[in-house]
């Protein structure tokens, strides 16, 4: 625990000594008092005094004076470090400024846009090729058989996978419902109530169901244009009409045979023959008149769903299909290559007003930075200014406590009446001609820059629009 608490501690001691340029952390703060109470300075002097020191014939400074000149003299060399550095980091920063790179970047986007759609219809030609000659193929097969079967130009009712399937199960539940109505009059009133004759009500009624539902399918060829496949289509309603009377009245002598036979001992097939061909009318109450009218109802209900379950013109919806898939796909691929040109000509319009925005906050941060280096010229020669006045204020402090003190038989010396001083310090460069020029020169970049984006949107959008006339008549073909 003590070990990740020092951890922590360093970590937390690394970041909180990072510090921000704007917060100047290597200038000194030149506090007088300070500096007073640091060197004991009134103390040291009224010693001196008492001793008389220094001496009248004395030239040189005594080791307070050199302490004092010391210690301002080094926060002065700090501040001149400092000044090189900070002038150093500026000049970097400026000298890295160069919107030259950015300028031919929006230039060369330009071109480059125009090369890239080019590549993609050049990439894309050969499927464009394919997909448009089976799309004019299939649409041609189309024709021919509008032509040839004399049906009007207009699309076939197709339905949809999830119309299909609901239809399916209509036909199922048909089926079922008509198979619970059966069971459920079978068994009225027998011995073995509705699990007598089960299954034969059932396989009754999904024979009714599923042959009316296929007799529906062959009914739509009432609509074909050939005599012989009318014929047919008509065959096939009568075969779902037959079929459905045929069942219903077999379903009521079951009825009549079962209520009349209640005890089940002998078998229904014989007696159903034997009853028909006694020539008794099976409907004999108002259950089997249920019965009846029940098989024709589900019967019907079968032969809409069959008739409906797709173009009421047979192959007609099957030929659509095949073209309505091709043109689909065509027509996919064109407007996805039209979505990409668009695309990539926003993109690269986008990126050309960013590089200008780019540029121009680059000559925003080359003003601050030059701005900058006067910011810093300022810092250091007011702190210079004030370690010259504060050497003057000290040693004069040091020089008149050490005058109250002295013995009237020891005069000062004559160097007190001279201002202590400092010798020179090499100061940092902080003149911005060359970067004025290379202001000027980047200013005038930015105006070319700033001339030249709209003829370079004018180059990308009338690249797109030729690309994009160039894929409107592929997708008018078809």
């Amino acid at each position: 625990m003590h070990f990740i608490k020092r951890l922590f501690a360093f970590i937390a001691s690394i970041f909180s000594s990072q510090e921000t340029e704007h917060s100047d952390p290597l200038i000194p703060k030149i506090d007088p008092e300070k500096i007073k109470k640091k060197l004991d300075l009134q103390k040291i002097a009224r010693e001196h005094g008492a001793k008389g020191i220094p001496r009248s014939t004395d030239t040189q400074l005594t080791a307070a004076e050199h302490a004092v000149r010391a210690e301002l003299g080094r926060m002065r060399e700090q501040t001149v470090k400092y000044g090189e550095q900070r002038i150093k980091q500026i000049q970097n920063r400026l000298d890295s400024i160069d919107i030259t790179l950015e300028m031919n970047r929006a230039i060369e986007m330009g071109n480059e846009f125009i090369r890239t759609s080019d590549h993609y219809l050049t990439r894309e030609d050969a499927r464009i090729k394919d997909f448009g000659a089976d799309t004019r193929t299939k649409l041609q097969i189309l024709s021919d058989f509008r032509n040839e079967n004399r049906l009007p130009n207009i699309p076939a009712k197709c339905l949809s996978g999830g119309d299909k399937f609901l239809k399916i199960m209509l036909v199922l539940v048909c089926c079922v419902g008509e198979g619970v109505l059966n069971a459920t009059f079978f068994g009225s009133g027998l011995e073995g109530g509705l699990l007598s004759g089960f299954s034969m009500a059932f396989m009754l009624s999904f024979f009714n169901v599923f042959i009316c539902f296929f007799a529906g399918l062959g009914f739509r060829y009432k609509n074909h244009v050939k005599g012989s496949r009318r014929l047919g289509g008509w065959g096939s309603f009568t075969l779902a009409l037959t079929v459905m009377l045929v069942l219903g009245v077999l379903i009521s002598y079951f009825r009549y045979v079962l209520t009349v036979y209640e005890d089940g001992s002998q078998n229904a097939f014989p007696l159903l023959w034997q009853s028909v061909l006694e020539g008794v009318f099976p409907i004999q109450d108002f259950e089997s008149l249920i019965l009846f009218f029940g098989t024709i109802f589900f019967g019907c209900i079968g032969v809409w769903d069959g008739y409906s379950f797709t173009d009421r013109y047979p192959g007609y919806a099957g030929v659509w299909v095949q073209y309505a898939e091709a043109h689909r796909n065509y027509i996919e691929l064109i407007e996805g290559l039209r979505n990409k040109l668009e695309s990539e000509k926003a993109d690269v319009l986008q990126k050309i007003d960013s590089g200008v925005q780019v540029a121009e906050k680059a000559i925003q941060t080359f003003k601050f930075n030059m701005n900058q280096k006067s910011v810093v010229k300022k810092q250091v020669s007011e702190t210079l200014v004030m370690a010259d006045e504060t050497l003057q204020s000290l040693t004069r402090y040091y020089q008149n406590e050490n005058m109250m003190a002295r013995p009237n038989d020891a005069p000062p010396p004559e160097y007190f009446d001279h201002p202590v001083t400092f010798g020179t310090l090499e100061m940092p460069d902080f003149g911005v001609q060359k970067d004025e020029a290379r202001l000027d020169a980047q200013e005038q970049l930015l105006r070319e820059l700033v001339a030249e984006v709209e003829p370079i949107r004018a180059r990308v959008q009338s690249s797109f629009n030729h690309q994009h006339n160039q894929l409107q008549p592929l997708q008018d073909l078809v």
